[in-house]
């Protein structure tokens, strides 16, 4: 569903591309609006491109032009709107469009349009910058790269490059800033420019020259004046291509990884047990394991942080390695993590459950003789997180040499627990009431504990396919409690 409503706004923004290019033909804008940036960058590479972004090269030219639109479809275009202190306008097509007796289903895209400018930026600690009117080229130069440098003219369909280099960059795949543009400039003005630089290179596959990785290095630190909200949508972006390994890797290499991630950055000064991690430190454990799990944010940031407890753990017993209770400790520093970097509140629950059962799984699968321990695992987390904690165990198990790979055994025994008459119960076949009237005892410890033994006992019972009785339940609880004061 999720897919079709993209693919709808995608066709909803070619079509707004369509009209402009008929309506924009013997008015004032022609030759002067032009679409930019990944719009034009995607098109040029035969890719379906989405999030058209339109700049006029007229003064003021994005709130008349906008205003112009709103005046020839009056029901079809919200009222303009002004995004904050810069000359950039929105509007929003509610309905399709019909110009010169033509339908064009333009329902459903957002468009913002502004005027070519050029920009500084006063304060160094902040991104907040000043802009100010200026000619095409100018708006050209303040641009990142040169792969974002493309323009296509809105009133002839041509595609055009100021900087002689953005077609060439594009088709060879290099990711560098604008002929002439220190990228020290660039990167300075606007860090996130250099997590964007490395989602590129995620996302594309292309090649970063070393001076433009010196850059990114000597910038750094310039990285903590992003705001984390910022931050964490580019990564989000990464996590669903499936290459966080990637942009891990190079965040370390330029030193953006101690500012953005520093749990991370010290899991290089942990090492493991040659026994079970060949590979090495836990870094490079993790990296593994992140190339093996889901392409998802959830998948990709539960690999990344399910060993994020180990350096705090870390103990050498008897000439062993170990590092007990490292998910325990794990989930909460990832629950830290997840908050300092504002990931909303549902998705980082959801990652730090994952981070705090990955190791479940392993000594689930060490009892063959029975599923009462599956079925416990699937009370606690849910059904819907199982699945997910044991793609999260799969991919732990193949990014460790060697490999020793039991959750496909472990799956098929999920099934066989899924598909048995009795299902997995999550509450007690007696209410906390009736606990406390049968035991006579008020709420508190003595009634969790009377529940726990309730839910195990109803896992032996589904275990030979029946299902516990009130009556059962009662007889069995009052032995309980009578072995209970004996001890």
């Amino acid at each position: 569903m999720l897919h079709e409503i993209a693919l709808e706004q995608l066709q909803a923004e070619k079509e707004v591309e369509n009209l402009l290019l008929v309506l924009l033909k013997n008015t004032k804008f022609s030759g002067k609006t032009h679409a930019v940036g990944g719009y034009v960058r995607d098109q040029y590479l035969g890719k379906e491109s989405h999030d058209l972004d339109v700049v006029v090269e007229i003064q003021d030219g994005a709130k008349q032009l906008t205003h112009y639109l709103k005046s020839l479809f009056p029901n079809s275009i919200t009222t303009p709107y002004n995004l904050g202190a810069y000359p950039i306008w929105e509007i929003t097509f509610e309905d399709n469009t019909i110009y010169q007796n033509i339908t064009y289903k333009t329902e459903g895209a957002v468009i913002q349009f502004a005027d070519t400018m050029k920009e500084s930026f006063p304060d160094p600690n902040s991104r907040q910058r000043n802009v100010e009117y200026a000619t095409l080229r100018e708006d050209i130069d303040r641009r990142d790269f040169t792969v974002n440098s493309l323009l296509k003219d809105l009133t002839t369909g041509e595609i055009k490059d100021l900087t002689n280099t953005s077609k060439n960059d594009i088709e060879k795949g290099i990711l560098r800033s604008n002929p002439g543009i220190n990228p020290d400039e660039i990167f300075n003005a606007d860090p996130l420019r250099m997590i964007r630089l490395i989602r590129f290179y995620c996302k594309f596959n292309w090649t970063i020259p070393i001076y433009m990785l010196k850059s990114v290095k000597r910038q750094s630190a310039r990285i903590k004046i992003v705001s984390n909200e910022r931050i964490i949508e580019e990564l989000k972006k990464i996590a669903e291509l499936g290459k966080l390994a990637q942009a891990i890797k190079l965040m370390k290499a330029t030193n953006l990884l101690q500012y953005i991630l520093p749990e991370i950055q010290i899991l290089a000064q942990t090492q493991q047990s040659p026994k079970h991690h060949e590979e090495g430190n836990v870094l490079i454990h993790t990296l593994a394991v992140l190339k093996h799990a889901p392409a998802t944010i959830e998948g990709q940031f539960a690999a990344l942080l399910h060993d994020v407890g180990k350096p705090a753990t870390f103990k050498i017993i008897k000439n062993e390695i170990t590092f007990r209770g490292h998910e325990d400790i794990g989930a909460e520093i990832a629950q830290e993590a997840l908050h300092r970097l504002k990931l909303d509140t549902l998705t980082s629950q959801k990652i730090v459950t994952m981070v705090h059962h990955h190791m479940r799984p392993v000594f689930i699968s060490n009892d063959r003789t029975s599923n009462k321990a599956l079925r416990r695992f699937i009370r606690d987390v849910g059904e819907d997180l199982v699945n997910d904690i044991l793609d999260l165990a799969e991919a732990d198990a193949l990014g460790s040499t060697p490999v020793d790979n039991y959750v496909p055994e472990l799956r098929e025994r999920l099934k066989t627990v899924k598909q048995s008459p009795i299902r997995p119960s999550s509450k007690p076949v007696l209410t906390g009431n009736e606990v406390m009237e049968i035991l006579n005892v008020k709420p508190g410890k003595i009634v969790g504990e009377a529940n726990k033994f309730l839910l195990d006992v109803q896992d032996e019972y589904a275990e030979q396919n029946k299902e516990l009785t009130k009556q059962e339940a009662e007889y069995l609880l009052k032995n309980w409690q009578d072995q209970r004061n004996t001890l």
